[in-house]
């Protein structure tokens, strides 16, 4: 008997493991793909109103600048009445200027127009649609050749690709210079990217932002291919490299389909030119790109060079002495300006200094007798680099904060099942189970929600 009731419990245990494993199983495949739809009818309007809006506060278009222009004389009117004739004429070079036979005009100044902001620079309401929090919907993408229309959302947190394809934050704004990357999942939450597989080169993805429709063709990898496979450490792929891949859109999902033990990726280009790019809210400038190909060091030696050896300090009176004069002669004397003769105090001229023009006097640094030497001019800074993507997101690779929450909700599901257990012993089964049945449910939905959060999605 004893080993019968253990049997028996070792058998109910295992049923109830399997079943837990097909909820879990139906919530990934079914369960997901109804959240991802529901999210996705949400961003359509969202989208659909983030158009609308923005079209009426879009960058200005450049205004050539005012050029002033000088008003045209106008040309002498007949009077009515006939002045009486004089016996006496007005001296030859006594008539005014404006009045003298063959004289030109001078011209009035035209108003100077007032300045304006720059016209290039976009609204800072626009700007604010164009680059959105995590989550938000920023771009719709076009898949014709495997029937995919999807709104991208920014962000590969989790809970953004639960919504919908996600884009790296730490890549190109898709439809502007540099490299894109969106990623999506092939299995779960709709499966959006269930099919990039089947992409050939020269296939189209079309693009849709506030900025414009953005066309992207499919490059050939390996064979024939759309695609290739990497690792999921191989994150080089989606780093903001203009030189290897400028205006490009980068696609990555798991591979193989309910895995994620490698990635599939596919690269396209963009037809056409890319969308101007604006800083982001917060950020002075660009971000730059490229390194520098100059020496810093060197740069420094020669910035300190520069900064050791004064300029030569004007004078009102004299101008420096070129390094082949020696003393002045009886031509430089009856010249019209005559080089003044060298004091003690003077300083050497150096061999290789030439004749300075007037620009270069005017522009020359003055400073008093008894002052410290000027300080050096500080040196330029050094570029940095862009910022790198270090993983494929939490969104393919998995959450490891979700896994307390997943832990406490699976101890409350087996709290209840339990409790199940126990009243229908001490009570009635099927009233006891059935009273039980959704309370457990709803806790295993959190429970499954978080599971899914800690594992790699795929």
């Amino acid at each position: 008997m004893t080993v019968a009731r253990v049997l028996g419990t070792l058998g109910k245990t295992v049923i109830a493991l399997g079943l837990m494993i097909l909820l879990f199983g139906i919530f990934q495949l079914w369960g997901t793909g109804i959240i991802e739809a529901r999210a996705q009818q949400s961003l359509d309007n969202e989208f659909a109103d983030l158009l609308e809006a923005s079209s009426a506060l879009g960058p200005a278009a450049p205004v050539a600048p005012a050029v002033p222009v000088a008003p045209a004389t106008p040309a002498p009117t007949p009077t009515a009445s006939v002045s009486e004739p004089t016996d006496e004429l007005p001296a030859e070079g006594s008539l005014p200027a404006s009045t003298a036979p063959g004289a030109t005009p001078i011209p009035t100044p035209a108003a100077t127009p007032e300045p304006v902001g720059d016209p290039l620079q976009p609204d800072p309401a626009w700007l604010a649609m164009l680059y959105r929090d995590n989550g938000s919907a920023i771009a719709r993408i076009q898949l014709p050749a495997i029937d995919v229309d999807k709104t991208v959302v920014e962000g590969v947190r989790v809970g953004d690709l639960r919504k919908g394809p996600g884009h790296y934050p730490t890549t190109a704004f898709p439809g502007q210079a540099g490299n894109a990357a969106i990623a999506g999942h092939r299995t779960t939450y709709g499966a959006p990217f269930g099919e990039i597989d089947k992409l050939l080169p020269d296939d189209e993805i079309i693009i849709t932002t506030i900025q414009g429709e953005f066309t992207y063709r499919v490059l050939p990898q390996g064979e024939g291919h759309g695609h290739l496979i990497v690792s999921p450490t191989a994150v080089e792929v989606l780093d903001q490299d203009f030189s290897v891949h400028p205006n490009r859109l980068t696609l990555t999902a798991c591979h193989p389909k309910g895995s994620a033990r490698q990635r599939i990726i596919v690269i396209a280009e963009l037809v056409g030119e890319p969308a101007p790019t604006y800083p982001r809210p917060g950020q002075e400038s660009l971000p730059t790109v490229e390194l520098a190909t100059e020496n810093l060091e060197e740069a420094i030696d020669s910035q300190q060079t520069i900064t050791a050896t004064p300029a030569p300090e004007p004078t009102e009176q004299a101008a420096p002495t070129p390094a082949t004069t020696t003393e002045p002669t009886e031509q430089a004397a009856t010249a019209p300006t005559a080089t003044p003769e060298p004091t003690e105090q003077a300083a050497p001229t150096p061999a290789t200094t030439t004749e300075p023009t007037e620009a270069a006097v005017a522009a020359a640094p003055v400073s008093a007798p008894n002052d410290d030497p000027p300080d050096p001019m500080p040196l330029p800074e050094a570029p940095q680099e862009a910022e790198s993507a270090g993983s494929f997101g939490e969104g393919l690779d998995g959450d490891s904060d979700g896994l307390i929450p997943a832990i406490l909700w699976g101890l409350a599901a087996l709290a209840i099942w339990f409790f199940a257990l126990f009243a229908g012993q001490r009570w009635k089964r099927l009233p006891a189970y059935a009273l039980s049945a959704l309370p457990f449910l709803i806790v295993m939905f959190m429970a499954f929600w978080h599971i899914d959060r800690v594992l790699p999605s795929y």
